[in-house]
């Protein structure tokens, strides 16, 4: 069998459920090859086709990755215009369908009955700067989960942000001014005082302490979690048909049940509020756990949100060591304890 023939088996199995097919309907085809800034083939990268005609996706976005020696099929496609896009983004090349990215370049296809296969070669480059960084506060040396922004110095209106862990990593275009934002509820916003410009495949490492805002309009929130509990807690909230949780002073008290699970009709704890988190004992007597990260000693981690039928309802985190959390990370929507040894 030919390597565009075992290509095209491999992408039809894959692609079964690929939304917007139907037996019978004649389906178009692009393929190529992903080349890097220096003309060699970049295997490993990740090929997707956009409609470029205003039709609506059913279905997530697909990806098909190159073989060995940078090649690709997409296949199932119906006619129509496409926008071809390639990254690899540990190797330096950004996801191309970020304008912010792209630029000017861009690579397209138009599949018709009479022209039903176009192929493509792509030369990504040239490859973007590295930054990467660790966000804390600036306080206790808690982790912070931050949103980063970049935009083109030159070109207010051309800008990329996104949600990332306190330890990220983001590209920058290279060879190019960019102004660098970091935020998070709760914190001051930060930058550094000037431009970044990074040339091709340079890396650059920043520790950045985030300056709490204090804001007085925010309220605390308090969060109970059981005695020798260590593991992910996940609280649903705004939960028709269950009980409020109590208020003290105005401010919620979450207390977790041994599941890890605790689910509310009362609306969720605030973002950015300077809340509090207490183990309770069988007494009742309370005792903070510790959040002296800068010293060891921090215990709150992971602090994630969700959504429920598409709206923001969901707060998780994980009670325990660093070594541990790190170990059990994956179990985020999975509240619980974790097991022991």
């Amino acid at each position: 069998m030919s390597r565009w023939g075992l290509l095209f088996t491999v992408a039809f199995l894959t692609s079964l459920s690929y939304a917007n097919s139907s037996l019978g309907q004649d389906l178009g085809v692009i393929k190529g090859r992903v080349l890097d800034d220096k003309g060699i083939a970049l295997s490993g990268a990740k090929v997707n086709a956009d409609p470029l005609d205003g039709r609506i996706r059913a279905s997530a976005i697909r990806y098909v990755e190159t073989d060995s020696e940078g090649q690709f099929l997409i296949d199932h496609l119906e006619w129509g215009k496409y926008l071809v896009f390639a990254m690899k983004e540990e190797a330096g090349f950004p996801n191309m369908a970020f304008l912010f990215y792209r630029g000017n370049v861009a690579f397209t296809a138009n599949l018709t009955p009479s022209e039903p296969t176009t192929e493509l070669q792509m030369r990504l480059g040239p490859k973007a700067g590295v930054l990467i960084g660790y966000a804390t506060h600036r306080l206790n040396g808690a982790p912070v989960n931050v949103e980063v922004k970049l935009t083109r110095a030159a070109s207010p209106d051309d800008w990329f942000s996104t949600s990332v862990a306190p330890s990220f990593r983001v590209l920058l275009p290279s060879s190019t001014n960019v102004l660098l934002e970091i935020s998070a509820p709760g914190f001051k916003t930060w930058n550094p005082g000037h431009p970044l410009r990074l040339e091709p495949g340079a890396e650059m490492r920043l520790d950045i302490q985030l300056e709490p805002s204090h804001d007085p309009n925010l309220h605390p929130s308090k969060f109970l979690v059981p005695e020798g509990f260590t593991g992910w807690l996940l609280l649903d909230y705004g939960v028709k048909g269950v009980e409020p949780v109590p208020r003290e002073d105005g401010v919620q008290i979450f207390k977790f049940p041994a599941s890890g699970a605790l689910s509310t009709s009362s609306a969720g704890p605030e973002r950015g509020a300077e809340d509090e988190y207490f183990h309770y004992s069988p007494d009742g007597s309370l005792h903070q756990i510790p959040t002296d990260y800068r010293n060891g000693e921090g215990m709150i981690w992971g602090q994630h949100e969700g959504t429920r039928n598409g709206v923001l309802s969901q707060f998780g985190f994980f009670v325990g060591t660093e070594e541990q959390y790190k170990k059990f990370q994956t179990r985020m929507t999975h509240p619980g304890p974790i097991p022991t040894p």
